[in-house]
């Protein structure tokens, strides 16, 4: 005996045909339940339903490892100044981009001037022993001096030489022009430059702050390379080599998937047993910031299958199903329950892993299936 059963379904009417169940006098009874759904074609289209076939689509093996965006050495900067000072400009935030020779900083101190001081005179007393040099060495070479007299003449200067060349790069790591310096431009100023382009991620400076040589004043980060930081466990070290490409997510920001390839594989497992790898995103034109939390997805094998849409499966009590279109008219679409077997999705897709168990040719539902089957469908009338 047959019964239909009325379900509502974004305010449409679901008719499920199902058989009513049989029972045999015998101690072995057999029960057999033949789910059908039927909508009509108006209820079809108003809820935004579609049926699609099956497709052959590769699946890979997946092993997930996470890490962050980073940058290489070469593109992070850290400024300090070789010398103490007080800070006496400055006019640079976090995050403001810069370019290489910028002024990022004016440090000023008392000592700047004894330095300067220090080089001009050592300028002064190379520059009279070099004249002495000359002289005692064209009377030695006429015999007119002795060679010790020559000799110590000679390690004077080279002692005075010694000095100006060391006062003279000491100016040149303050930013200042000894030839200015020569000339009697002293300041108590001097100015810190900016070592490459990018933008500066940290900032330790704040007017009149004193600042040590060691001290960190700003850091600044070229994000023109951005790669990834990615820690692999022990056990999927071997499954990963250079040149492999791989897909990965930032997950606080976006879902969307992007790809890298493998740049530089670690030589040393750390001691949580996994091995750091390096990899570069292929897309430049997306702003990644370093410091973001990525996981990221390797492919360690690749089968394939005939698939759907994720959106065609649905899951009832711990069951996959799909719905086969049945029949159709012209006005009315009959459905049948298949259940699946199925894998994890990839890419919005799933695997049917017995599809020498259904209907290949068919089509199914590909939208809207989940939504008919937790309304009622999945139920059975006895």
């Amino acid at each position: 005996m047959k019964r239909y059963k009325h379900i509502s379904l974004f305010l449409v009417s679901v008719i499920f045909l199902s058989c009513g169940k049989s029972e045999s006098t015998t101690k072995d009874a057999e029960v057999h339940d033949d789910l059908i759904i039927e909508i009509t074609k108006e209820q079809f289209e108003k809820s935004g339903l579609k049926l699609g076939g099956l497709e052959e689509a590769s699946f890979s093996e997946q092993f997930q490892v996470t890490g962050m965006v980073d940058v290489p050495p070469e593109n992070r900067s850290t400024v300090s100044s070789y010398f103490d000072g007080y800070v006496s400009q400055t006019h640079l935030l976090v995050g403001d981009e810069v370019q290489k020779g910028d002024l990022l900083v004016r440090l000023k101190h008392p000592d700047y001037l004894k330095i300067q001081q220090m080089y001009v005179e050592s300028l002064s007393n190379y520059e009279f022993l070099m004249s002495e040099f000359e002289r005692k060495r064209n009377l030695f070479e006429d015999q007119v001096i002795s060679q010790k007299v020559f000799q110590s003449t000679k390690n004077d200067f080279l002692q005075a030489q010694a000095k100006f060349k060391a006062m003279e790069e000491q100016l040149k790591l303050m930013n200042l022009n000894p030839k200015a310096v020569a000339e009697g431009k002293l300041t108590s100023e001097i100015s810190i430059y900016s070592p490459i382009d990018g933008k500066i991620s940290k900032l330790n400076v704040s007017q009149g702050k004193f600042l040590a040589q060691s001290d960190m004043i700003m850091e600044i980060l070229d994000l023109d390379h951005v790669h990834l930081e990615l820690d692999v466990f022990e056990k999927d070290i071997l499954k990963v080599n250079q040149g492999d490409t791989l897909s990965f997510q930032v997950p606080e920001i976006s879902e969307e998937i992007y790809k890298a390839y493998v740049k530089v594989i670690g030589a040393e497992v750390t001691e949580n047993r996994s091995l750091r790898i390096h990899a570069h995103p292929k897309r430049e034109d997306v702003d990644f910031a370093v410091g973001m939390y990525v996981n990221a997805y390797f492919d360690s094998s690749t089968e394939t299958h005939l698939a759907l849409p994720e959106t065609a499966f649905s899951e009832v009590d711990n069951e996959m199903f799909l719905l086969k279109l049945e029949s159709q008219s012209a006005d009315r679409y009959q459905f049948e329950k298949v259940e699946v077997q199925t894998g994890d999705p990839q890419n919005g897709i799933r695997p049917i892993l017995n599809a020498a168990e259904i209907n290949t040719e068919a089509q199914y539902l590909t939208q809207g299936a989940f939504d008919i089957l937790t309304s009622g469908g999945g139920g059975h009338d006895h």
